[in-house]
């Protein structure tokens, strides 16, 4: 009777510990493709205050600015898609230009952070991007936004 009342016990721990930690996995991503950029936005749901990290991958064969520009730009919009942050805050000063080429079959790695303020107010959010690529002479105006749309819920 002690063994039996000792193995249900041991089951009924050992349960409750994998319930936890299947509570306590990593923090929901979300990810989006946009011909070669590849962006993942971690976490996609988090409290007002917290930090929402983006990772992009950008696949060859592409050519983009590198030098004294922003090569990687991002802000977030509000449900109502209103501007409420960018980066890089304030643009930077800089005529120096240069180009980088990836060739095919190659990637490229740039990351970025969004910390939320702790007086955002609940609701969805969305974080839009640009990547500097090089246009061809004559190509005419640079595209806003060329990478995949975010959604992020933040909580109260």
């Amino acid at each position: 009777m002690k063994r039996s009342l000792i193995a249900l016990l041991a089951v009924a721990v050992t349960s409750c510990g994998a319930q936890a930690a299947a509570d306590h996995g990593p923090p929901p991503s979300v990810s989006g493709t946009n011909g070669p950029f590849h962006a993942v936005a971690s976490p996609s749901r988090l409290a007002a205050g917290g930090t929402v990290h983006l990772t992009l991958t950008v696949a060859g064969p592409i050519q983009y600015e590198t030098a004294c520009v922003q090569t990687l730009q991002i802000w977030t919009e509000d449900a109502r898609h209103q501007q409420i942050w960018a980066e890089p805050v304030p643009a930077i000063d800089c005529m120096a230009i240069a180009y980088k080429t990836l060739a095919a079959g190659q990637t490229a790695t740039f990351t970025a952070e969004w910390p939320t303020s702790s007086q955002l107010a609940p609701g969805s959010y969305s974080i839009h991007g640009l990547f500097l690529t090089a246009l061809p002479l004559g190509a005419g105006m640079r595209v806003r936004e060329n990478l995949p749309t975010l959604p992020i819920q933040i909580s109260g």
